[in-house]
């Protein structure tokens, strides 16, 4: 039986004048995150299929991978989960109709957790982005998305690439990190990979991150990461963030954005500066049109004539 199916595209495909754009769909206590490509030339849409097998974490290399009695090779393609170490219980997928030097090709290692029948990798790949919606407000875009089913749900966005082998018969993927957009309305958060899992609802992008968010103010910040909760509907900035507009520059430890209202809420040891003083507070409401705060808890400050 074969176990890879592919969906997708290589060359630009079009019906009627309208290009077709395959999509994946995870649906979480009704709200949807839904993963797409253009459709256009060079872009792909991929899925194989892999077997599970469940033992102790034995051996774990660059190249290799032993769990129980099993041996796996594995490439910069496989999914690894971090911090995983000899002695754990773990869940690897494989694919048995790869193999080299007589062992099958690891596709993901995890912890071992709930328990999936059977293991879907889908594959999206376009140089001009992977477009994924996040609920109703929020979007992302890096070069090359993996979905994984089988278990566990979730979705990984990055730099890199991927690309149909045909002499071989199989997808090769290149995952690094790279340029990821996040967007909340006006505000553009860029770091390098993107993680959301489906059972959680949280999407985790790693920094450091850049923030802009265009305007008669422009604003330009940074970060240690961003935290997006599915269910909540909110989005955190977490860790250095400083914000920088219209000559005032905004640091905090955290900041919950607000895009539609027009502000973020910042929280932990809140400092503004501009030439003429200071304010600090432990929680600040910040205008992300203007740079304006409003101290909300915990006010000290020192002004200039």
């Amino acid at each position: 039986m074969g176990r890879i199916l592919l969906l997708a595209l290589v060359v630009a495909l079009a019906l009627a004048q309208e290009i077709f754009r395959p999509q994946v769909e995870l649906t979480r206590k009704e709200k949807k995150v839904v993963a797409w490509v253009s459709g256009e030339e060079g872009s792909l849409f991929y899925a194989d299929y892999g077997d599970l097998y469940r033992g102790t974490l034995l051996a774990l290399s660059e190249d290799r991978v032993r769990v129980g009695e099993r041996v796996f090779f594995r490439d910069g393609g496989s999914a690894v989960e971090e911090g995983l170490q000899v002695g754990e219980e773990v869940e690897a997928a494989y694919n048995p109709d790869w193999e080299r030097e007589g062992l099958p090709y690891l596709m993901r290692l995890r912890r071992a957790g709930k328990e999936g029948e059977r293991y879907l990798r889908l594959v999206l790949y376009d140089p001009k982005g992977v477009e994924v919606r996040l609920g109703e407000e929020v979007e992302a875009r890096g070069s090359l998305g993996v979905v994984e089913r089988g278990g566990e749900e979730n979705l990984f966005l990055s730099g890199g690439e991927a690309r149909y082998l045909e002499e071989e018969g199989r997808l090769q993927v290149d995952p690094r990190p790279g340029e990821v957009l996040v967007a909340q309305g006006a505000v553009r958060v860029k770091g390098s990979r993107l993680l959301y899992r489906n059972e959680t609802g949280e999407a985790l992008l790693e920094g450091p991150l850049e923030v802009q968010r265009e305007g008669e103010k422009p604003l330009k910040g940074r970060a240690g990461s961003l935290r997006y909760l599915l269910d909540e509907d909110r989005l955190w900035l977490l860790g250095g963030v400083e914000l920088t507009q219209g000559g005032r520059t905004t640091k905090a430890q955290r900041a919950l954005l607000h895009e539609k209202e027009g502000y973020a809420y910042l929280f932990g040891g809140v400092e503004s500066r501009d030439e003429k003083g200071f304010v600090r507070g432990e929680r600040v409401r910040y205008s992300l049109r203007t740079g304006e705060v409003v101290v909300l808890f915990g006010v000290q400050g020192e002004f200039r004539d």
